[in-house]
């Protein structure tokens, strides 16, 4: 793994990120556009075990490349939250078939426990959430929903027609301690309305 990162930092150009404990990286071609993070913790088997993590969602993109009407694909990501314990990110892998009539992405929503480099579910900082439940709060608007820039309201329309409702397993956590799930678009309301935010806690 430790050959493979190096490879990759000589390979890429890597510019500053948003703090001293990642940086971006940047891998560019005809049909592809990568940026993602690159980790560096005091644990240097968290951050390894973290960086694992995000490069097999950019190899998993990049097997898109194979079907034979992809056009592009790429990723980019934005760090939300960070303290000494967690980090707190979006990523988000997109891709372009050529006749779509629009690009289509799917935004990941983790947090690494920075200790040990491992993804920490929801329940770490919230109770385990009941799917029915939180459907029936959400149509009832007792969970507010929010578009992409978490500012819009979103009336989420498509809440009806779920029939096998989940509870995401996508979320963020902010800096004043609020908690939000994430679906993706056409999950809870249209395509221009991006992921919508069902704010929990």
């Amino acid at each position: 793994m430790k050959k493979t990162l190096l490879s990759l930092f000589l390979a890429m150009a890597v510019a500053a990120g948003a703090s001293a404990a990642q940086q971006t990286a940047v891998d560019k071609g005809d049909r592809y556009d990568y940026k993602y993070p690159v980790f560096t913790q005091e644990n240097p088997r968290a951050a390894e075990r973290m960086n694992r993590d995000i490069q097999k969602m950019v190899s998993k993109s990049r097997k898109d490349l194979r079907h034979p009407d992809m056009r592009a694909v790429g990723s980019n990501y934005e760090v939300i939250y960070e303290n000494d314990q967690f980090v707190c990110l979006t990523f988000n892998t997109w891709y372009y078939y050529d006749k779509a009539a629009h690009g289509m992405y799917y935004t990941h929503g983790i947090v690494y426990d920075k200790a040990t480099g491992k993804r920490v579910p929801y329940t770490r900082f919230t109770e385990k959430l009941n799917a029915e439940q939180l459907k029936q709060d959400i149509k009832a608007k007792k969970l507010p929903v929010y578009g992409a820039d978490l500012k819009t309201v979103s009336e989420a329309p498509f809440i009806d027609s779920i029939d096998n409702f989940k509870v995401s397993k996508d979320y963020i956590i902010t800096e004043d301690g609020h908690l939000y799930l994430m679906y993706q678009p056409y999950e809870l309301d249209c395509y221009a309305a991006g992921v919508t935010y069902v704010k929990v806690k």
